[in-house]
């Protein structure tokens, strides 16, 4: 285990220790919300994570604005965004907005319940 999971591990620990048993039960119910809907996000928008693996060139590129992905892939990504009532990508291909993660958040409690 790294260090920052030791620190993070020992700020959860006593944030359970100085919660009662109703603001516990809130604390988990949104833990698991939080970790469902990171995992939805990386499912349903895969294209705001491919920034991750762009070369020095491309990342200098979207640093410009220019979008280093084909123009069919963008395409296809803000036409399937759009289904789902999702902002377009910007010209750097990056999101404009918070949008995806209001989706992703809404799908999790809605799986949750």
């Amino acid at each position: 285990m790294n260090r920052a999971k030791k620190e993070e591990a020992k700020k959860l620990r006593e944030a359970y220790e100085s919660m009662s048993p109703e603001e516990l039960e809130e604390f988990e119910r949104r833990r698991r919300i939080k970790s469902l809907a990171e995992q939805i996000h990386s499912e349903l928008f895969p294209e705001e994570y491919d920034f991750m693996m762009d070369s020095i060139a491309d990342a200098k590129d979207r640093r410009r604005g220019i979008n280093p992905m084909s123009d069919e892939y963008t395409a296809k990504v803000n036409a399937r965004r759009k289904e789902l009532g999702v902002s377009p990508l910007g010209d750097n291909g990056m999101p404009t907005d918070n949008s995806s993660w209001d989706v992703a958040h809404a799908e999790a409690i809605r799986r949750l319940k």
